[in-house]
């Protein structure tokens, strides 16, 4: 089956403008790409959108080694992990597959890069928090926002039905 280049352009375009408009509320940026495909979906925070996602017929669970593919091929991937004050949801942004971290970032005062890892799917996420790894527009990976192997394991991912 053939891309659908106007998909994916629709897409990397939500996910842009949802990082520019939110860069401090992961909520609202996952919000305004979805309301480009479902325009009355209500604002919800990330543990609220995580629960309603997984009772929509129209979202369907997908595993993490085929977000990348989905999204290459204009397809909204949404991915989120609830947490008992702020979850972390984002989008699936489109691309070829990158390593993931490779970053620098500041340690009790001191500055450090996050080792590089296997090659995942790029992201669109922004973040209240200070992570780094939490701020992407597609130039870091789905891993990540999460930076960890034992949290990106508990991290469901849904596609929009057609």
């Amino acid at each position: 089956m053939p891309v659908d280049a106007s998909s994916v352009s629709k897409l990397k375009q939500a996910c842009d403008t949802a990082y520019d408009l939110h860069p401090n509320s992961c909520s609202h940026a996952v919000w305004h790409v979805i309301q480009q495909y479902l325009p009355s979906q209500p604002w919800l925070n990330a543990n609220a959108l995580i629960e309603h996602l997984r009772g929509q017929a129209h979202w369907k669970t997908v595993d993490s080694g085929q977000v990348g593919r989905l999204a290459r091929e204009g397809v909204l991937v949404v991915g989120g992990k609830k947490e008992s004050a702020n979850g972390h949801v984002i989008v699936v942004y489109p691309g070829g597959d990158i390593p993931a971290g490779g970053y620098s970032y500041t340690k009790n005062g001191t500055v450090e890069t996050l080792r590089t890892r296997g090659s995942y799917a790029r992201a669109m996420s922004t973040s209240l928090g200070s992570w780094p790894g939490a701020m992407s527009k597609g130039d870091k990976t789905i891993w990540d926002p999460w930076a960890n192997d034992a949290k990106f394991v508990q991290v469901t991912f849904w596609q929009l039905s057609p």
